[in-house]
């Protein structure tokens, strides 16, 4: 389905021991970065914040690792959850006044169905949508996944070092109460900006974005 979560939990074959010292260097800057904004593996906001995530994505690279997997905050599900309820009740409600009355009842339990199936389908692919859209901060690169059904989504690819200086948005006081904003970073890729709309905690992806690309820019400076 989407381009994460490979079950398999392998993003290739071990390798040489050259590969693994790579991989321990690319460990400690990792680490390094985490350590400095205050930063633990974790799952929090019921997944919409993964710090360093047992996951892969089918396309990760030998040695990439993710360093945060985001999605759009919960609370921005409140308003499509009110919805369903509503429409949940509403037959009940309607059929509860009598201007039905006259209608048979097996055309009634059709309509009732049919209505309850919609509601249903719609609840889903809400659901699917804020769960598959997601934003991957990696050791090596930014990837966004903009989900809209289960045939179509876009991804979208920013190397670290092609990256400029990341920004965040919280405007509101809904955001401001529940921590949660856009990330924006400009990329020198074909797509020129690359987001993260409605995040948890936006300032600290900034924080470790930014980390992350300046680690890496000195250690190719030093000729690491």
């Amino acid at each position: 389905m989407v381009e994460v979560y490979d079950a398999s939990g392998s993003a290739g074959s071990a390798g040489p021991a050259k590969s693994a010292l790579k991989k321990e260097w690319w460990k400690e800057l990792v680490d390094g970065v985490l350590e400095k904004v205050g930063e633990e593996p974790r799952r929090a906001m019921l997944g919409a914040f993964c710090v360093r995530p047992d996951q892969k994505f089918m396309s990760q690279q030998e040695d990439e690792e993710i360093v945060l997997l985001l999605r759009a905050h919960p609370i921005t599900n409140v308003g499509w959850v009110l919805i369903v309820i509503l429409t949940l009740i509403l037959p009940g409600v309607i059929l509860g006044t009598g201007v039905f009355a006259a209608v048979p009842g097996k055309f009634i339990l059709v309509g009732k169905l049919v209505w309850y199936l919609v509601t249903l389908m719609y609840a889903m692919e809400r659901f699917l949508f804020w769960y598959y859209s997601i934003f991957i901060v990696t050791n090596e690169r930014l990837v966004d996944i903009d989900f809209y059904n289960l045939m179509h989504r876009v991804v979208t690819y920013a190397n670290l070092n092609h990256i400029e200086e990341p920004a965040s948005v919280v405007g509101g006081f809904i955001r401001s109460l529940f921590q949660y904003g856009n990330v924006w970073v400009t990329t020198a890729s074909e797509k020129p900006t690359i987001e993260a709309l409605r995040v948890p905690y936006p300032d600290k992806v900034v924080d470790i974005i930014s980390r992350l690309s300046e680690e890496l820019e000195k250690r190719r400076e030093r000729g690491e």
